[in-house]
């Protein structure tokens, strides 16, 4: 989405247009999925950060998609006995209300902060810090992770100050640790939500889904 189809909700969001607010705002997007946006920006205080935006109007897109989801499943299993055992429109329903929750970034946040408390004692993993003066249910603010995508394993040799065994042991270990002991953990590590930093160290971002 044009940064101009942006400004009237980041205005009502931020209560001014993102350059006075920021000392920085980069309108071109940094990346972009089907709910949101990320641009990367500077605080006042000269922090790095990046701002998530949800899309304009996306909600009620949604609403309207997952409504005929429940009607077609709901007519599936009348016509289709043989998928009674599925449970189709309770899968519709579970994945209605992860749809929901996705929504609100101010909850991708809080479920970040929780598993930041949960991983402390586990230094070699960072999740970013919440700018909450920034954050809502439309938009996040939370610090720039400089570091290697997780598709770009190539870049992790020896040269450059990675040891990939330890990295999948630190990577192992955190999972097993937000699984095992904790009960939360993210839901959604595809590589491009997984970050390597400098002293082998692992970082996460994207808790918009996570389990329980």
């Amino acid at each position: 989405v044009a940064i101009d189809a942006l400004r009237p909700q980041l205005r009502e969001d931020l209560g001014a247009e993102p350059e006075l607010v920021f000392s920085r705002f980069d309108v071109v997007p940094l990346a972009a999925a089907s709910i949101a946006q990320v641009h990367r920006a500077q605080l006042k205080d000269g922090t790095e950060v990046v701002v998530k935006i949800r899309r304009p109007g996306i909600s009620e897109v949604i609403e309207v998609d997952l409504r005929l989801l429940g009607r077609l499943t709901a007519l599936a299993e009348k016509e289709l006995p043989s998928l009674k055992p599925y449970r189709l429109q309770q899968m519709v329903s579970e994945f209605a209300k992860s749809m929901r929750r996705e929504l609100d970034l101010a909850a991708e946040c809080r479920n970040a902060e929780r598993i930041a408390v949960n991983m402390v004692e586990l230094p070699y993993i960072v999740v970013p810090r919440v700018h909450w003066a920034h954050t809502g249910e439309r938009i996040n603010v939370q610090d720039f992770v400089d570091g290697i995508p997780g598709d770009q394993l190539d870049r992790l040799t020896a040269d450059a100050g990675f040891d990939r065994t330890l990295l999948a042991q630190h990577g192992a270990h955190a999972v097993l640790t937000m699984i095992v002991e904790n009960g939360i953990f993210h839901a959604d590590p595809h590589p491009g939500n997984v970050f390597y930093l400098s002293g082998n160290r692992i970082a996460f971002i994207d808790f918009g889904m996570v389990g329980i």
